[in-house]
């Protein structure tokens, strides 16, 4: 009997003569294949940080413009690489610079994986250097910072008889049970309303936990506290200088705003900004085709707070209510990036101290929603919390608050 040959390897490498029609074969193993045979790992690079994350500005001393924005915004991410490379500084050495209407300078990192903190030590030559290059006497800039970038959550009815009575004490209370439910760490916490007398004529108060922004979901819109589901929502707040984009009036926000119409600030009439358009069908400056304002005689400006010919946006309106460099600082919505304000604003937001320790901070009044139950009156509270151990607790301008709901 013949022995049977042994293939080569040429023979063995070869795919199968015998394959059916139409079927194909295996075609050259990919590099991931290869690497998961031979238990190679490929590891994922990190998200992209938000830019909120990546951004630090500089406020002048009194909110005002600088004649040389454009010029600032234009050289000076080249005089903060210099100062970096000065410094021996081996991060990344790209910037862009804005320079908002109140003069505050900001500088983003275009490097998607470099947050603000690790500029930090290089904060203060980097505002020397700001002032030396663009000097602005009387109002120089006050040292960079980074853009605000915590969420502020109102929690309400939560039964004051399961709570301390000061703020200093707050934090720890809450901050075990709100991890124990959802997993998240709060970084402070402060009842809404400050007044303790006030509290004590009710059964149940609102607080105000400040978290980072990807664990807001995590809470919203209920939280289990004390055995009870509690409402949870984002905070809100409102100032003086706030201006509302239905009615263009100042002093609150689109949701709070008592007018069910809207109203055009380029003309005072019940329709939207987006809906004005010139009655001149051959208007020169097309506003008969999209919203200009005064685009010609057949369309005259009206602001809907002084009837002055000029848009309700004007910085020269006289109902705007005045900024002044002794205003107090208070919280902003958190949605707002401090540094990418609007035109109607005072200035950057700032936020809640994370330390726990930290001296308390009085919040000002959030937006709460329209159809909001008023709080219940209580002559005097049915239990008194005596037991309780001793605990430990966990910015630009804008005008003085004004309280648009009911402080629980």
């Amino acid at each position: 009997m013949t022995p049977k040959a042994t293939p080569t390897y040429a023979q063995a490498a070869a795919p199968p003569a015998n394959r059916k029609k139409g079927r194909q074969g295996k075609g050259p193993a990919s590099a991931s294949s290869v690497a998961v045979a031979s238990g190679e790992v490929f590891m994922k690079s990190p998200p992209p940080l938000p830019p909120a994350v990546r951004r630090f500005f500089a406020s002048r001393t009194t909110f005002e413009p600088h004649p040389e924005a454009l010029k600032i915004a234009a050289h000076f991410p080249d005089i903060a690489a210099s100062v970096l490379r000065e410094a021996n500084c081996s991060l990344p050495l790209s910037f862009i610079c804005t320079v908002n209407d109140k003069g505050s300078v900001s500088l983003l990192g275009t490097d998607i994986h470099t947050p603000t903190s690790a500029y930090t030590p290089y904060f203060a030559p980097l505002t020397s250097r700001l002032n030396k290059a663009f000097p602005i006497g009387n109002s120089p800039w006050d040292i960079f910072k980074p853009a605000p970038n915590k969420s502020q959550l109102l929690i309400h009815s939560v039964p004051l008889a399961f709570l301390p009575s000061g703020d200093n004490q707050l934090f720890p209370s809450l901050h075990e049970s709100i991890r124990n439910a959802r997993g998240v760490s709060i970084l402070s916490a402060c009842y809404l309303n400050p007044d303790t007398e006030s509290r004590e004529q009710k059964s149940a108060t609102s607080v105000v936990v400040t978290v980072a922004p990807p664990d807001t979901h995590a809470i919203l819109p209920s939280i289990n506290l004390f055995s009870r589901n509690r409402r949870v929502e984002q905070m809100l707040s409102s100032s003086k200088n706030s201006q509302c984009k239905n009615c263009w009036k100042f002093s609150h926000i689109p949701t709070r705003c008592p007018s069910s119409l809207p109203v055009c600030p380029f003309c005072s009439l019940a329709h939207t900004k987006a809906q004005h358009r010139c009655p001149n069908t051959s208007c020169p400056k097309g506003g008969n085709l999209r919203p200009v304002l005064a685009c010609c005689p057949s369309s005259v400006a009206c602001c809907p707070n002084c009837q002055e010919e000029h848009s309700a946006r004007s910085r020269d309106c006289p109902s705007r209510p005045k900024t002044t460099p002794d205003t107090p600082k208070v919280l902003s919505r958190q949605t707002q990036d401090s540094m990418d304000l609007a035109e109607d604003q005072a200035g950057p937001s700032t936020v809640l101290p994370s330390t726990p320790g930290a001296p308390p901070h009085t919040p000002c009044a959030p937006v709460l929603p329209r159809d909001a139950p008023p709080p219940r009156q209580r002559a005097q509270r049915a239990i008194t919390v005596t037991d309780l151990a001793p605990r430990e607790s966990g910015d630009e301008s804008l005008d003085s608050a004004s309280s648009v709901g009911s402080a629980q």
